[in-house]
């Protein structure tokens, strides 16, 4: 397949490295950044899950090849974008290639109203991303998953989800496919932006961790926001991490701190958090919004709104 990628952030990099092996990957840049980015060599350190533990840990380098202008056709565009960015990428996009077929690759909380009124509805899927990471200067530094979620909204998108699941199948990708990829992205959503607004207080993971009564309040915020979710018609039972809410906190502080101590996947792949804070505000701030105006009881989330 021939793939456009928006950008060069560490998600569209990533995949972009993982894809290049069996298809033609192009990223698409502004103008200003093509004459320093076009044909540009990154090295990378990434842990790939695609690998045996043995071979997990993969070093080596990537070249970028890149246009600010979409004047040929392509089998796919992937976007890679913050959501508070989704729309006005799409508009733009959608200028020099309104009929292509684009995967959608990050969070979402509105619904696919805006959307449609972009793009046409058999033109695109949702998705998200199983790795991440951050620049170290110009290393690349992160993990890359063995699975992927895609998903589609209406039924004539399901051809697009065939054709993009065989595409990330023959790269050792295996999509997850929900069966309602909205309440997946939004059970997401509100599974990282309380943390974030948490973090936005010390621009540091490890030590935003360490500040127990801040981690609390965040985890009892994300319960709260299940049950917003809830609310909208997710059944929260199809969702496994949900149920996290029921632990104790003082065994689930332990679990969290640890996880984010000593895995070094985990550590890879929520190293771009601090450079996320601003997104996760952004979400933040629609999913409390939609508590208020369903009436959700919300103490916890009040208290992380006033942080903002």
């Amino acid at each position: 397949m021939k793939i456009l990628i928006i950008g060069t952030g560490v998600i569209g990099t990533l995949y972009a490295q993982a894809l290049s092996n069996k298809n033609e990957v192009i990223h698409f840049v502004r103008k200003n950044k093509l004459n320093d980015i076009n044909n540009k060599t990154i090295p990378f350190d990434i842990i790939d899950e695609r690998e045996d533990k043995k071979n997990m840990y993969t070093k080596g380098e990537y070249t970028y090849r890149c246009v600010d202008k979409i004047d040929c056709h392509y089998d796919l565009i992937i976007v890679p974008v913050n959501t508070y960015q989704l729309y006005e990428t799409l508009k733009a996009l959608t200028k020099e290639a309104p009929n292509e077929n684009y995967l959608i690759f990050t969070l979402n909380w509105e619904g696919t109203r805006k959307i449609d009124n972009i793009l046409n509805k058999e033109n695109y899927i949702m998705g998200y991303s199983g790795g991440g990471g951050t620049f170290k200067g110009e290393l690349l530094f992160g993990n890359i998953g063995n699975d992927v979620m895609l998903g589609s909204v209406y039924e004539n998108q399901k051809q697009l989800l065939n054709s993009t699941t065989i595409m990330f199948k023959e790269c050792g990708i295996i999509p997850e496919i929900p069966k309602n990829v909205l309440h997946w992205l939004w059970i997401h959503n509100v599974g990282s932006a309380p943390l974030g607004v948490g973090l936005s207080q010390y621009n540091s993971l490890n030590e935003c961790i360490r500040d127990k009564k801040l981690v609390s309040i965040c985890f009892k915020a994300m319960a709260e926001s299940y049950k917003i979710c809830e609310k909208r018609g997710v059944n929260l039972k199809d969702f496994s991490e949900t149920k996290m809410t029921k632990i104790p906190f003082f065994i689930l502080y332990r679990m969290f701190k640890h996880n984010f101590e000593n895995n070094p996947i985990m550590q890879r792949y929520t190293a771009h958090a601090v450079l996320a804070i601003d997104e996760m505000k952004s979400n933040f701030k629609q999913i409390f919004n939609t508590g208020k105006e369903l009436g959700v009881n919300m103490p916890n989330m009040e208290k992380l709104n006033k942080l903002i």
